[in-house]
Formats: C-alpha cells, structure tokens, sequence
C-alpha cells in the first residue's frame, strides 16, 4: 500500500449547525494558500465520519483533518480504533474547530479563528503529539457495546441531558435552544442514583451521586471543568464524583465549573487511575464526548499515547 502524504479532509456537515460545511469553500482556500496537499470527503448522516476514517486510512492516509467539533473528532477517532489496516497510534489528527463546545480544541489551545488553525496544520510536524484514549465498554440494548474516547465522558446527571438531547435529535430537533431544553428538563427531573466506583480493582466511591466525570481531557460542555488536573498524556483516567448535594447548592457551585476549583466542595471526590469500573443501581446511561453510547455497567480503560494529534501545547 502506498503511504499517502497528504491529508484525508473530513468535513462534518452536521457541526455548528451547518456551520462547518458553509465555511468549508474558506477554510479549502487557506489550505492551498498555505500549500497544503489534500482531498476532502463531506459527512452526509450521523456517524459517517467514523466510515470516512476507516476508508481514509484502507487508502493510504495517516493524516485525518477534521472540519467540525467534539463529535466529529469522536466519530473519527472511532473509525481509527474500528480499522486493522494499520495502529491507531501511527494516524495523525488535526482539527479545524467548527464545533459548538469545541472542548478538545480547547483542551490542545487550538485557535478558534481559521487562519491560525491553518496555520498549525501547516507546522504540523512541530506541533504533533501523542495522547492518550479511553477504551469504555457498555451495554447497548442488552448487548455489549464498545466506544473510544478522546476527552470527558460521563454518568448520573450529565448523560441524563445527553440521552434527552440525543432522543429530541432523533425526532428532528437540534441546536442551541433544544439543549438548553433538555439540560433543564434533565436538571430538574433527575435524582441521584446509587453508584459503585471502583479504580484499578479498589473500590473508590459507594453512594448517591448527581454525576461521575472520568476525563482523558479537562473540558466539557463549552469550558466547564469537571476533571480539571486532568493531563491528556499521562497514562491515567481522572475521576470525579459529585455526591449527595442539593439542586439548588449544586446551581450555586457552577461557577467553579468554569473557575476549575470543583474540588474545593466537600461534596465532590476525586481520584485518578489506569482502569474504572462504574455500577449504578437501578443503572446509569454513559455519554463519551457529549455522545450517548449505552448504560451501566461500564469498564473504562486507558490506552497510553492512543493517538498522534495536532496541539498548540
């Protein structure tokens, strides 16, 4: 097989609303301005970046761009763990953020405006690093199911508003306004499960909890750190529990969210390790990078520099 040097352009047309796919004609003239070799392929449903991934790599490619957000570099990191062509490791990823989140980008100081991002696609040799990725096994309709992940992932309270949101996207109803809708409603209707957390075969947590954050990153939801010591290439998962904590005291501690001070309040636990193991009683639904991906129980483990990115660290 021919190693290509080029780069496999994946444009996901669902991220930003749209946006990406709009902005795509802009960013491909900064591409060629910069002398950058590539052919692009447009995403056209849910998921498709993960097939455009695996194709692009059957092909010869070992440099994925990625035009969109979160979701769409889960989508192509997935293609890369899906594929046996070659080591997921030996794959480069670039991103363009066009996201709404855009916490990865933000997690790897990837600038927002498009000529700058060029610009590190264009040294990417200089700005190539590994990190590292978390294997999470689940459950999907009764069935074992497996996804990789690239940042955050999450249970209790946060994959509550996923699983709403995904369910309204199944019914056509998407953006901004639909979400801020489904964190509310997710909000005020969910109570604390009882969860079992164990962290390299030792129990860690026992109790009800309003959420379990396990980071490869430290940013989630467009800036909120729930894993905030998180480092993205040191062979570990952190881990944080918010526990028992009213709903009201909980709106009042948001801003440490943002602040990255979270571990401050007596109600939240936080450790870190090589593999966890979740339960939830009666069971928990699992999101990975903003994406709902099954239900308790759930085995998360860490693939040690699981894949070469482009970063402005």
């Amino acid at each position: 097989m021919t190693i290509l040097s080029a780069w496999r352009v994946i444009v996901s047309s669902r991220s930003g609303g749209g946006k990406a796919l709009n902005d795509w004609p802009k960013i491909a003239n900064m591409l060629k301005n910069k002398r950058i070799a590539f052919s692009e392929k447009i995403t056209d449903h849910a998921y498709h970046a993960i097939e455009l991934a695996r194709e692009a790599v059957r092909e010869g490619f070992r440099k994925l761009l990625v035009i969109g957000g979160d979701g769409a570099v889960h989508e192509v990191l997935n293609g890369l763990y899906s594929q046996r062509e070659v080591s997921p490791s030996e794959v480069t990823i670039g991103l363009i953020p066009v996201g709404s989140g855009n916490d990865w980008s933000r997690l790897h100081a990837i600038p927002s405006d498009y000529d700058s991002a060029v610009g590190l696609i264009a040294e990417a040799a200089r700005y190539t690093r590994v990190q590292d990725v978390a294997r999470v096994d689940t459950r999907m309709d009764g069935k074992p199911y497996c996804r990789f992940m690239m940042n955050i992932g999450g249970l209790g309270f946060d994959s509550e508003v996923c699983h709403r949101f995904d369910l309204a996207k199944e019914r056509g109803h998407a953006g901004d306004r639909q979400y801020l809708k489904s964190l509310l409603t997710g909000f005020f209707s969910y109570k604390s499960l009882k969860f079992r957390v164990d962290v390299d075969g030792k129990e860690f947590y026992r109790g009800p909890a309003l959420s379990v954050a396990l980071g490869i990153g430290k940013y989630c939801g467009g800036g909120m750190m729930q894993t905030p010591e998180a480092v993205p290439d040191d062979g570990l998962i952190d881990v944080t529990v918010v526990g028992k904590i009213s709903k009201a005291k909980f709106l009042r501690k948001v801003p440490s969210l943002f602040r990255g001070d979270i571990y401050k309040h007596k109600e939240v636990t936080h450790t870190r390790g090589r593999s966890v193991d979740i339960s939830a009683a009666p069971y928990s639904y699992m999101e990975v990078d903003g994406e709902p991906v099954g239900i308790t129980p759930v085995h998360i483990s860490v693939i040690p520099a699981g894949v070469q990115v482009v970063s402005n660290l």
